[in-house]
């Protein structure tokens, strides 16, 4: 005899699943799309560099409003890449590969460390979407550590979610390019000089 409540019950079950990948899917989708407008937008804001190359580093906007903006983003950017970058140190023990302490983080028991990565990583990335987002005339050193830092977090995400591994791989491999044309922009920009804080904080940045 035909059991119509199991029956039921398998495609109210497959009904709900479906809704929920609907649903997973449409925020994955969105996500990627927020991840390549921040690369265009850093894109965008390397090429309005090249043109204006001879502009003091220290050059902002003749905005006090915009200034004060750009300082408390700058601000916290500083605090949360020194937290970031000290927890992938930290999970890159003697002769272990970012890739592998984070394959590691995957397979503990207790997933705290692995959770922390997730939302470390998820803060950074959408803190950097927010920055790009503002259009600031940003100093070109603290351009390149923002580049920098997409670079690495676009890295992580590339270990952390196979399924979109090749997605990431690409966006790290854009990011890494345009970091390479800040270098070359800088170099040509003597009078450009490298804030403390700031230099220590790209010294640390996972090559």
């Amino acid at each position: 005899m035909t059991n119509y409540i199991d029956i039921y019950s398998n495609l109210e079950l497959n009904a709900i699943l479906n809704h929920f990948y609907e649903i997973e899917g449409v925020k994955k989708i969105t996500e990627l799309s927020r991840e390549l407008r921040t690369f265009f937008n850093s894109k965008a804001q390397v090429i309005q560099l090249r043109f204006r190359s001879n502009v003091p580093s220290n050059m902002l906007s003749n905005k006090n409003s915009a200034c004060q903006g750009f300082q408390a983003q700058k601000k916290e950017i500083e605090s949360l890449s020194n937290t970031y970058i000290s927890f992938l140190k930290s999970i890159q023990k003697e002769g272990v590969t970012l890739n592998q302490g984070i394959q590691l983080l995957q397979c503990e028991i207790n997933k705290t460390n692995l959770k922390t990565l997730l939302s470390l990583t998820e803060k950074v990335s959408i803190l950097i979407h927010s920055f790009s987002e503002e259009k600031f005339r940003a100093p070109p050193r603290f351009l390149k550590i923002i580049v920098k830092l997409a670079q690495i977090m676009s890295l992580v995400k590339s270990y952390l979610f196979q399924r979109l591994h090749k997605f990431y791989e690409e966006l790290e491999l854009n990011y890494s390019i345009l970091d390479k044309e800040l270098e070359v922009l800088l170099d040509r920009m003597p009078s450009v000089k490298k804030i403390k804080s700031l230099k220590q904080l790209e010294e640390r940045l996972p090559s």
